[in-house]
């Protein structure tokens, strides 16, 4: 039986917390004061990782592919990189002071957006549509909640989720917009996360409908097939009468004819 440090890479959690705990650390980057916790985010997250790799490794070595969470080797190296990157992403200096770490941190966020949807797909795939509700709402309130920390044009978290939603419902109403650069980066990625997120809500709830049509559709096959059965019943039940009747009065010639000889 694995130990539970041989479970750590088949579950996907530890790595889904490290990645999305490191993307306040890309916005603090941003932001005129950046906070030094933000530091500690990418150390931390860095170093999560690594160990995710490192456990994944160890695992293809002894042969052990019967956990559901394994990688590829391309997906292993990048898993080796993006922790290696975040490392680094520490001790760069802060995205408002340096456009090349600014540009060097995008790339890693779009590389860590790539892993976090490929790590968290079968969980997508497998979630029913309460599930995929509240995942809707946790994912718009999370981008609210982003817009208010990062945009100084947005005045409440009621500003936020509106703009969240309008941004990840790609409808664009332009009554709030994004004014920051920090806000306009999140932007880009609430409009992937969220409209990916939608687009699995709006797909569960039309495949509900769906379903239920198919149901109905199944419902009336079902109950045409039990009349026709009901049908072909009874006319097997009087074919058997027909054959016992005319059974019935062969027996009865055959009787007469032996009286007549006798």
């Amino acid at each position: 039986m694995p130990t539970r440090r041989h479970r750590f890479h088949r579950s996907p959690w530890a790595m889904l917390i490290a990645l999305i705990a490191s993307v306040p650390a890309f916005y603090d980057s941003m932001m005129p004061t950046p906070a030094t916790w933000a530091t500690w985010m990418y150390v931390v997250s860095g170093f999560v990782v690594l160990g995710w790799a490192w456990s994944a490794r160890r695992a293809a070595r002894r042969g052990d592919n019967s956990h559901t969470w394994g990688m590829r080797p391309s997906e292993e190296r990048l898993d080796w990189f993006l922790g290696a990157s975040l490392l680094l992403s520490a001790v760069l200096p802060q995205s408002n002071e340096s456009e090349p770490a600014l540009a060097w941190r995008l790339v890693i966020s779009v590389l860590m957006l790539y892993r976090l949807l490929k790590i968290s797909m079968p969980l997508l795939t497998e979630t029913g549509l309460a599930r995929l509700l509240v995942l809707g709402a946790a994912v718009l309130g999370l981008c609210g909640i982003g817009f208010y920390w990062l945009d100084p044009g947005i005045k409440s978290v009621n500003e936020g989720l509106w703009l969240a939603f309008s941004t990840a419902a790609t409808v664009g109403y332009g009554d709030v917009v994004p004014s920051s650069t920090a806000s306009r980066v999140f932007s880009v990625f609430v409009v992937l996360l969220g409209y990916g997120v939608l687009s699995l809500v709006t797909a569960s709830i039309a495949a509900m409908f769906v379903g239920t049509q198919e149901r109905k559709v199944e419902r009336e096959i079902l109950r045409d097939m039990h009349e026709q059965l009901k049908t072909v019943h009874e006319e097997i039940a009087e074919l058997r009468e027909e054959l016992r009747a005319e059974l019935r009065a062969a027996r009865h010639t055959s009787q007469e004819d032996q009286r007549k000889r006798q």
